[in-house]
């Protein structure tokens, strides 16, 4: 995204353009503008929109928002009751997020090396093993001794007021060429939801499972012997 991004624009309009001479500034005012830009290119291919054209304002090139978003893959929407504009995922009042929202009740493991990590919009990012970067993740790891120890389990409560959870599950970065099967399970109440055997090579999943009137959700790894290995969930969000 960042190679996308790069020299796209210097600056950014929210809402139309209007075709002429002028437009009207969200401070109210008129103001003079000049529709002098003749084409702009990304990666060398010409991306110029067919409405809403750029134009230049005070020495400062100005594109509309939603080109940008386009170009960039992502959505744009205007909140009007924060007057903020959202690009991509957008917190909505009915999401929750582990570390932020939801935090961990219990925690297991066959092996004290066995251990667990959660975060939301962590300082340091990690990746999946196609090299995706994430701010928000649930990762477990299991370490080296019997396939019996190697294992991992971390509960989180939801006491009934969760809808659904959607997430990507897969191996990080790190550990992309385990030479493990891997098996991931989730639970709700001790049953389980959703289970998927992961290994090198495996490209992460998106999933999504219903967790209505489900009181507590259990996340467990289960790996093999004689191998330290790590599965991530990344972009974790449940929706109330």
């Amino acid at each position: 995204m960042k190679d996308k991004f790069k020299g796209l624009v210097i600056g950014l309009t929210v809402g139309s353009l209007i075709t002429g001479a002028t437009a009207f500034a969200a401070s109210g005012k008129m103001i003079e503008v000049f529709y002098c830009v003749n084409d702009i290119k990304i990666n060398k291919v010409s991306k110029m929109p067919a409405e809403d054209k750029p134009f230049l304002y005070n020495g400062t090139t100005y594109v509309p928002l939603a080109f940008v978003a386009k170009a960039l893959e992502q959505q744009v929407k205007w909140d009007g009751s924060t007057k903020t504009v959202h690009i991509g995922e957008t917190e909505g009042k009915n999401e929750l997020y582990f570390d932020r929202d939801i935090k961990h009740m219990n925690a297991q493991s066959g092996y004290d090396r066995n251990h667990y990590s959660y975060a939301y919009n962590a300082n340091s990012a990690i990746k999946d093993n196609v090299g995706n970067e994430y701010s928000n993740y649930l990762t477990l790891t299991t370490a080296f001794l019997s396939k019996e120890d190697a294992w991992q389990t971390i509960e989180f409560p939801l006491n009934g007021k969760v809808k659904s959870f959607k997430s990507k599950v897969g191996l990080t970065d790190d550990n992309k060429s385990t030479k493990s099967t891997l098996t991931v399970t989730i639970l709700g109440d001790d049953n389980v939801l959703y289970t998927e055997k992961i290994k090198a090579g495996d490209f992460p999943k998106d999933i999504e499972i219903d967790l209505k009137n489900v009181l507590k959700l259990q996340v467990k790894l289960q790996g093999e012997a004689h191998n330290s290995d790590k599965i991530g969930l990344f972009n974790p969000v449940f929706t109330k």
